[in-house]
């Protein structure tokens, strides 16, 4: 990354100088610099040099601390604004994580890319397997605090004893368990970013203690009576609309209202049937091998619920298992998606012996289970939409019945044949 310099003199002409690393020097010349602005792990340091001619930001003069960008500095007679260069620009095929060729996406990466230099909270709003972590991950990058963290946490996957101190913290011997300090993603993220996946899968109370971090910065770690304060900007994500949480009763509406200050909706991939051939073959690639027009044809013709993973998914499964030396891949090679996935499972052998035999309670629970897994295709957030549940109760019993993948899914599918 590196550091861009806009200077105003006093008679406001302005030049820019390109700094050719993560060290700039800052004043009259660089024989003579007033400060020198340096990167410190993930942060960037700003040093006054001359102390008869310090750094001053508005009327407070600076002799060493932590550098945010953005507001402008001066030293002397100049006024001094430092930006960060970053590789993105308006080519979204290539130098964005989250790529696209549609015209769709582009407009919602350039929505995403203005709202990334405000303070805002954003709220990502799209399908299972849309891409929400990486467009998030992108947010940061062209963000004022890229210097700092990005903080990824899923709320859907944290039971329900647990979420606090993942968000917060705790502090030893808080409850079982807690054999040492544990700071949470709150404190994690200070500086920079943090990103709440599937936020509506909290709790109420937390809730409540998730607004009061947005208000003040305030995060107490469970079992402590101290309050510390953490500085991060949050972004959140649902695979379903938090509104309709909201209108339910789900999700507290004020809270709604501090995290959705720009909402960006992220395209499903049949929003987007052009990105198709585009995404697949740059994901065939990874893998040494190349799409025909038969494969690219059987691969538009199927309906991506699952989206952009479901795609790769599809890519990597048919060049693992398509001939070694043969570099492209045919419509054949995509034959387990040519028929679908069957929605029901045939009966258990054991009942075809025993057909009168009434199942446990933990036997139905396993069954409905993998028909759940298996009508969404592996996906869990669907998986749970399906049964009706949390996100964080379905982690809960796949743990109990050693369900640990989509390819364990397939191997227990055994089960039912």
């Amino acid at each position: 990354m590196k550091l861009t310099l806009k200077i105003q003199d006093r008679v406001g002409q302005i030049r820019t100088v390109r700094s050719q690393g993560e060290t700039m020097m800052l004043g009259e010349g660089s024989g003579h610099p007033g400060a020198v602005l340096s990167k410190r792990d993930n942060t960037f340091w700003l040093e006054s040099i001359d102390a008869a001619n310090p750094v001053r930001l508005g009327d407070q003069k600076i002799v060493s601390g932590e550098f945010l960008f953005g507001p402008t500095l001066t030293i002397g007679n100049l006024s001094i604004q430092v930006e960060r260069e970053t590789d993105a620009d308006s080519d979204f095929t290539e130098s964005t994580g989250w790529l696209t060729q549609a015209p769709i996406g582009r407009q919602m990466l350039e929505l995403s890319k203005r709202a990334a230099r405000t303070p805002l909270t954003i709220y990502l709003e799209g399908e299972t397997g849309t891409g929400k972590e990486v467009l998030a991950r992108q947010i940061h990058e062209w963000s004022l605090l890229a210097g700092g963290p990005f903080i990824a946490l899923n709320c859907g996957a944290l039971s329900a004893s647990l979420a606090e101190s993942e968000l917060f913290g705790h502090i030893r011997g808080s409850f079982t368990g807690a054999v040492r300090d544990r700071t949470g993603a709150c404190l994690k993220a200070h500086q920079g970013t943090l990103f709440l996946d599937e936020i509506g899968d909290l709790s109420a109370d937390l809730q409540v203690k998730l607004l009061r971090f947005l208000e003040s910065g305030e995060v107490r770690p469970v079992g402590s009576d101290q309050v510390l304060k953490a500085k991060a900007r949050i972004l959140c994500a649902t695979h379903k609309p938090l509104g309709r949480l909201v209108e339910d009763g789900k999700f507290r509406r004020d809270l709604y209202f501090r995290l959705a200050s720009v909402v960006i909706k992220l395209p499903s991939l049949n929003d987007r049937p052009e990105d198709i051939p585009f995404l697949a073959q740059r994901f065939a690639h990874e893998f040494k091998k190349t799409l025909t027009q038969s494969a690219l044809d059987r691969l538009l013709r199927h309906p991506w619920s699952g989206n952009v993973r479901e795609l790769r998914h599809a890519i990597e499964r048919a060049a693992t298992l398509s001939i070694t030396d043969r570099p492209s891949l045919f419509a054949e090679d995509f034959e387990f998606i040519s028929h679908g996935l069957q929605d029901e499972f045939t009966q258990n052998s054991s009942d075809e012996i025993h057909p009168d035999r009434l199942l446990t309670l933990k036997e139905m629970e396993r069954k409905m289970l993998l028909k759940a897994l298996k009508r969404a295709r592996g996906h869990r957030g669907v998986a749970a939409e399906l049964l009706g549940i949390a996100r964080s109760t379905l982690f809960e019993m796949l743990k109990r019945h050693q369900v640990v993948s989509p390819r364990t899914i397939e191997i227990l599918a055994d089960e039912a044949s």
